[in-house]
């Protein structure tokens, strides 16, 4: 190897290493303000300690130079000195506020050589755990440009010449506060949308309707007939509460309770041959559900307690009933699904099969009755606001049964099928 190839190799290695010594950025996160300010600001310090090209300047070394050259840490002027000390590219300053139960961590980057803001950026959490999934997340992605076209001054310069070739520092890399202002927008609209069906607490109240049809399959007994409800008032109350949300977004945080009710007036029907019948339906499940978040969307799986009960009674006590009262008690399991469907809509789905416990006095009636049921539930979910919602939702439930029935019972008939369908439209709170 000759001489001049030795000097060619070590002038490229000197060149390799000042290029990227000079394309090292140097940041420091000054202490957050704010609920949950110390958490947030270690993650953000974790988030930037992993990121290529950063190197993390401490609190401490910022301190230890500020009593070294005399200045306030605080100030303008002073960041500026300690910042050509340092060899500082941006500062970052944080404020986390509450607002409509959510935390909202702003951030903002300063430029070393001029101290002036490059960017800002939010992130919104439900809680401080979702905070921390939602900075590690989304952050660096809307901070990134800001930080790495950040300048650091020249020891030798007062004004700050750029990292770029010795470069002043370009006005126009400062967001305009309509940058910002679009920025924080869209960045609201997609973590709320994202966060909209992962509440904590959810609750729900609407108007509709039921209705409800049973069919006998091959009656015997002349007595029984089909009977059909096509209508009444109902109220459609529903909850959801997910107690471990508020503190952390780790698996425990998927487990919750969930509850609904659906209460109707009385309301009067008629039967084939015109007599008139007082009906009311009532129907109620409460049961744990494992909700499990898939970005934007999510899975769950559920099982609990429900009641479906339709009463009918004749107003002439000289006219029998053509089919017998129901109570249906059940355990009802199965797996749901949320998908969001933009930023503000969400469309839901569960199903579950009912295995029952009794069934009223159908089984009286039918005394070696058999049943089984399955119920269909879907939702479309619109956000009006951070904290309230619009829903539709429907619910379908079918219940069949074999009646086993042998000569000489009191009614003979195959079989027979329920249906019930409920719609609701109403308004809930989403925290």
């Amino acid at each position: 190897m000759t001489r001049n190839t030795v000097i060619f190799f070590i002038a490229a290695l000197c060149m390799f290493v000042a290029t990227h010594a000079r394309a090292d950025t140097r940041v420091t996160v000054h202490d957050f303000q704010g609920p949950s300010a110390a958490r947030v600001r270690d993650d953000v310090v974790n988030l930037l300690e992993r990121q290529s090209g950063v190197t993390i300047v401490s609190k401490g070394q910022i301190e230890s130079a500020a009593r070294k050259l005399g200045v306030d840490r605080t100030s303008s002027d002073g960041r500026q000195a300690l910042a050509r000390e340092l060899k500082l590219s941006a500062w970052m300053t944080g404020v986390v506020q509450r607002r409509n139960g959510k935390l909202r961590l702003t951030v903002e980057v300063y430029d070393g050589a001029q101290h002036v803001r490059v960017g800002r950026a939010q992130v919104i959490g439900s809680n401080a755990g979702r905070l921390s999934a939602a900075i590690r997340d989304r952050l660096w992605r809307q901070s990134r440009r800001a930080i790495m076209e950040a300048s650091a001054p020249e020891p030798s310069t007062v004004g700050g010449a750029g990292k770029n070739g010795g470069a002043s520092f370009q006005p126009d890399m400062v967001l305009t506060q309509s940058d910002v202002d679009s920025t924080r927008d869209g960045l609201d609209t997609e973590q709320e949308a994202r966060t909209s069906h992962d509440s904590t607490l959810r609750t729900f109240v609407g108007i509709g309707s039921p209705y409800r049809s049973l069919a006998y399959n091959q009656p015997i007994t002349s007595s029984l007939g089909d009977y059909r409800l096509s209508g009444a008032p109902m109220a459609d109350i529903q909850f959801a509460f997910f107690p471990a949300r508020a503190a952390t977004a780790a698996w425990p945080s998927w487990f919750g309770i969930d509850a609904r009710a659906q209460i109707t007036l009385n309301a009067a029907t008629l039967d084939r041959d015109g007599n008139q019948f007082k009906s009311r339906y009532d129907a109620f499940h409460l049961g744990l559900r494992a909700r499990v978040p898939l970005g934007a969307h999510s899975v769950s799986a559920f099982s609990g307690y429900a009641m479906s009960r339709f009463a009918i009674s004749p107003q002439d006590g000289r006219v029998s009933s053509p089919t017998p009262s129901v109570d249906y008690r059940s355990i009802r399991s199965g797996l749901g699904g949320e998908l969001a469907l933009g930023d503000a809509w969400l469309l839901g789905l569960d199903a579950a099969w009912l295995s029952f416990l009794s069934v009223g006095d159908i089984g009286q009636w039918f005394p070696r009755a058999s049943a089984g049921g399955l119920e269909v539930a879907m939702f479309g979910t619109f956000r009006m606001t951070r904290g309230t919602f619009a829903r539709v939702a429907a619910t379908y439930q079918r219940t069949f049964f074999d009646f086993h029935s042998r000569p000489g019972d009191e009614f003979i008939a195959g079989g027979a099928t329920d249906e019930s369908l409920a719609l609701s439209l109403g308004m809930g709170v989403s925290l």
